[in-house]
C-alpha cells in the first residue's frame, strides 16, 4: 500500500511540474493574451482641458491584449455632471510580473497617458488601480476570449 501511495504521489510531482514546465503559468503574459472586459468603479478626476475639475468618472470597455504585450482598448466613460463620451480608444502596454503584479500603460484618444498597477487574479481576471494620486479609480478585468477579436 505504501509503494502504490508513493507512485501516485510521484505521478502527481511529475504531471504538476510537467504542467508549470508547459507554460501553464497564471501570472505570465502568454496567460493574459485574448480580449477583456473591464468596468471601473466610480474615480475621481483632475484631468484638465475641458473636463471640468474635482468630477467623478466611470468608464467600461473592452481590452485587447497580444502576445507581444501590446494592448488597445476601446471603452466608453462618463464625467460627472458633464458629459458621457462613447467610442473612446487608447493603445500601450502591459508588464506581468512572476508575483502576479504588474503594470498596464497606455495613451487614450483624449491624449491622457496613464499608468495602472495591477494584480492578476487568476487567467481569467485581474484588478487595476490608477497610480496617478489626481486620478484615482480602480477597475475590474475579466477574459471573454483567447483570441485578439
Amino acid at each position: 500500500m505504501k509503494t502504490l501511495a508513493t507512485t501516485i504521489l510521484l505521478g502527481l510531482g511529475m504531471l504538476t511540474s510537467n504542467y508549470a514546465s508547459a507554460g501553464h503559468d497564471t501570472c505570465s503574459l502568454k496567460s493574459l493574451v485574448g480580449k477583456w472586459v473591464f468596468a471601473t468603479d466610480v474615480g475621481h478626476q483632475m484631468l484638465g482641458g475641458p473636463f471640468p475639475p474635482d468630477k467623478d468618472i466611470t468608464a467600461i470597455g473592452t481590452i485587447v491584449i497580444d502576445r507581444f504585450g501590446g494592448l488597445t482598448s476601446n471603452f466608453d466613460v462618463t464625467i460627472q455632471d458633464f458629459m458621457f463620451f462613447p467610442g473612446n480608444t487608447s493603445a500601450g502596454s502591459i508588464v506581468v510580473n512572476r508575483d502576479c503584479t504588474g503594470t498596464l500603460t497606455f495613451i487614450s484618444s483624449a491624449g491622457t497617458a496613464r499608468t495602472d498597477s495591477i494584480v492578476i487574479l487568476g487567467p481569467r481576471e485581474f484588478l487595476g488601480m490608477s497610480q496617478d494620486p489626481l486620478n484615482l479609480w480602480t477597475y475590474q478585468a475579466r477574459k471573454v476570449s483567447r483570441r485578439n477579436n
